[in-house]
């Protein structure tokens, strides 16, 4: 038995881990696509000034974030006492009346929700994180070279809906009632409707 949970737990991290690479080159993909655009679109409409190298290098610079979360932290201990942290944090307690295996199981979900959580968590706040050091660059190059356009305004108007979509993804549907809870309560509805 010991030797199956073991194999299980291993078998997640592998799948986490694939999902997580998935995810790079996926945004690798990404970048081949909408970087061309971009290009295309400045040299379009202001080919005078040729802003598309600061998204490039603002995009490198999300890729190369995403590289390091994913193939550098994965082997550091940081990222993983982290987690675990949260995870401790989110999950608590469990009732003690549960048999073992039960317990293992039901421990189980709740770590793995709980880790998942704890991602969306961390996802947000780096996205925030991005944004609040990437928009004094968008209103330095800005004003230094089109002083006269202040295009700035509408990046950030594209970043806070952005951040609002995400805030809303990670904590707002809580806050509008239609979190965890909801979900829990309407796929227990779902499963009685189906019994």
């Amino acid at each position: 038995m010991q030797s199956k949970y073991i194999e299980h737990q291993l078998h997640l991290k592998a799948a986490q881990k694939i999902k997580d690479i998935k995810g790079f080159y996926t945004h690798c993909i990404a970048s081949f696509l909408i970087l061309p655009f971009l290009v295309f679109i400045n040299l379009q409409t202001v080919p005078q000034f040729h802003w598309f190298w600061y998204a490039i290098m603002a995009w490198c610079i999300g890729l190369l974030i995403h590289w390091v979360n994913v193939f550098a932290f994965s082997k550091m201990d940081m990222k993983q006492a982290w987690k675990d942290k949260k995870v401790k944090n989110i999950v608590g307690n469990v009732d003690p009346n549960i048999t073992d295996d039960n317990n293992k199981y039901i421990q189980e979900q709740y770590y793995l929700k709980a880790k998942k959580q704890a991602e969306e968590i961390k996802g947000f706040y780096v996205h925030l994180i991005v944004y609040v050091f990437s928009f004094p660059l968008i209103v330095f190059v800005n004003l230094k070279f089109v002083p006269g356009f202040h295009f700035f305004w509408f990046a950030l108007g594209g970043m806070l809906i952005a951040l609002f979509f995400h805030w809303l993804g990670v904590f707002g549907f809580e806050v509008l009632g239609l979190g965890k809870k909801w979900e829990d309560r309407k796929m227990k509805q779902f499963m009685n409707n189906n019994s």
